[in-house]
């Protein structure tokens, strides 16, 4: 689930909300008309809400305006219906668990406070005679303001628990989050270790294969590609002369001597023991032969450096690209191609 969509369906709870306000609670109380407004004006500023997140319009700051507004309605209700009686007052804490799921923290620690104070504010403005208390309930208005001792046990809940809540759901929800970015970024290790060849860092023979599929359908659309295959002359009398240590670290030389060689754009792959394919996206026939003549000379040259009197060359196998094409023609003509001018004499390009 991305975060927009849970914002949007946290921002759904807002409704739940709303309809128990509207239509739950007068059947308890004989609530004023303003209440029905102010919860009717609640629901609409909702709408707007989850309108608001679909079309991610107004980012944090829409959030901190929503909390606001949620703070505002909620504590207008505790108000009337007795500050420190009403179990309304514990949405303050629902309110401060939800929105920390969902916003920076930044955010959900201002709304907190912000919700802490609006009803510490009211209640001793309960317990001063500076407001009417439970205005909307005549049993508890006739019994007078709130003693000391209700005001401060329902202060100390409220100061107390809305900021401890908010502040554990976001250390989990950080936690959560650098938890999917550990993942995220081990399995992009994974993906990417999966594609590379283990002895020259070059890409495999299975994302080969996906490669020029991809380029293929490309073709399909008018773009040219050609395909190059080298076949090493003469590298198996290294690791018969030197060793296997010896010869993989010639693989490695020309794997890097390739990479110099050719474009950002151009695909070097590993096809499997001294066999080389370079996939070259968007390179027509005549472009192609170049890039080979080039490949031809960096391998001759790095052969020649790692050992004078046996210099390891590549016959290379040129195919270009055609609109009935599929990987496994496109494949065997530059195998068919590379394998004659290894029977040429290697050393050699054969389109």
């Amino acid at each position: 689930m991305t975060g927009d969509e849970l914002k949007f369906r946290a921002a759904l709870s807002r409704f739940g909300v709303g309809l128990v306000a509207l239509f739950l609670l007068p059947l308890s109380y004989p609530l004023s008309k303003r209440h029905i407004w102010v919860w009717v004006a609640y629901l609409g500023a909702a709408v707007v809400e989850q309108v608001l997140i679909r079309k991610r319009i107004g980012g944090e700051r829409r959030a901190l305006f929503s909390g606001l507004v949620d703070i505002a309605a909620l504590t207008f209700t505790c108000h009337n219906l007795g500050s420190v009686v009403t179990p309304m007052s514990s949405l303050y804490l629902f309110a401060g668990v939800a929105t920390a799921l969902v916003v920076d923290p930044v955010v959900a620690y201002s709304l907190a406070i912000v919700g802490v104070l609006a009803f510490d504010v009211v209640v001793v403005s309960e317990w001063l005679h500076w407001i009417p208390f439970a205005q909307d309930v005549p049993e508890l208005q006739a019994m007078g303001p709130p003693s000391l001792a209700q005001v401060m046990m329902s202060a100390m809940f409220v100061t107390l628990f809305v900021p401890a809540c908010t502040g554990i759901v976001v250390a989990l929800r950080g936690a959560v989050q650098r938890r999917e970015e550990l993942l995220v970024t081990a399995n992009r290790l994974l993906e990417q270790l999966s594609q590379q060849d283990a002895l020259t860092g070059l890409y495999n023979r299975r994302y080969l294969f996906e490669r020029v599929e991809a380029e293929l359908a490309r073709v399909r659309r008018g773009h040219p590609m050609s395909l190059l295959m080298l076949d090493l002359d003469g590298f198996k009398k290294v690791n018969d002369a030197q060793g296997h240590l010896r010869g993989d670290v010639l693989l490695k030389e020309i794997s890097e001597a390739l990479a110099v060689t050719t474009r950002k754009t151009d695909v070097n792959c590993r096809y499997g023991g001294d066999e080389f394919m370079i996939v070259l996206p968007d390179t027509d026939s005549t472009q192609a032969l170049a890039v080979a003549e080039r490949v031809a000379e960096s391998v001759r040259s790095t052969g020649s450096r790692f050992d004078a009197k046996r210099p390891v060359t590549a016959s290379l196998g040129l195919a270009i690209a055609e609109t009935s094409d599929t990987v496994a023609s496109l494949l065997r003509r530059a195998d068919e191609n590379a394998y004659r001018a290894k029977q040429s004499g290697g050393d050699r390009v054969v389109a």
